[in-house]
């Protein structure tokens, strides 16, 4: 038990970004897209963490995150840069955040970096539903893993965040100090329940 312990410790410390890390960035296969498009999006995945990185030497921080919002029907793509000691927020990109706002359902892509290298939060969670636009959210950790999640035909956001809701609750009820994390590691092993698609790496999705 207490190896365990130390080794989540680790893997929720944030890490260096390095050249190899970019490189290995995975080709990811998202259905309906073209492998030209799908290597876009790798090298969109590997621009994220080129900013990253350039944002972690300017503030000496292993922490800075970045994101980058694709559209899906143009290919036009806005940077979103993390500010130092703070969580990376769209609304520092003004077009982008016009963007989030007011595109068409379903067309939108919003890739970010991990620091530590885990899958998406529950901060994650909820900025996926509570935009109609964005039609997959990607995650790419500081060592080049990444993870996709995409919204199906019959997704339902209201009835995701409820069932979010619910489960934290539940998991705080049992005891559990990151009870949000637990609720979202449960959804994300359970996704078909919630009309969602998962999946890291190379993985068919």
């Amino acid at each position: 038990m207490q190896a365990s312990i130390v080794a989540q410790k680790k893997r929720n410390r944030p890490i260096a970004i390095t050249d190899v890390a970019i490189d290995k960035v995975p080709r990811t296969h998202i259905f309906g897209f073209t492998n030209e498009q799908n290597m876009f999006i790798q090298e969109m995945h590997r621009e994220v963490l080129r900013v990253a990185k350039e944002l972690c030497e300017k503030y000496n921080s292993n922490s800075m995150e970045a994101v980058i919002l694709l559209d899906t029907h143009t290919w036009d793509s806005w940077i979103i840069k993390g500010k130092k000691d703070r969580i990376v927020d769209i609304k520092n990109n003004p077009k982008a955040k016009e963007v989030l706002d007011t595109s068409a359902k379903n067309s939108l892509i919003l890739l970010h970096n991990h620091p530590s290298t885990g899958t998406f939060s529950a901060r994650d969670l909820r900025t996926f539903c509570n935009n109609d636009s964005l039609y997959i959210m990607t995650v790419v950790g500081n060592d080049g893993s990444v993870y996709v999640l995409m919204k199906n035909v019959e997704f339902d956001p209201s009835a995701v965040l409820e069932e979010y809701g619910r489960l934290a609750e539940l998991f705080e009820k049992q005891g559990y100090k990151y009870n949000a994390t637990e609720a979202v590691k449960y959804m994300l092993k359970n996704v078909e329940k919630y009309n969602m698609s998962y999946k890291k790496g190379r993985k068919k999705i």
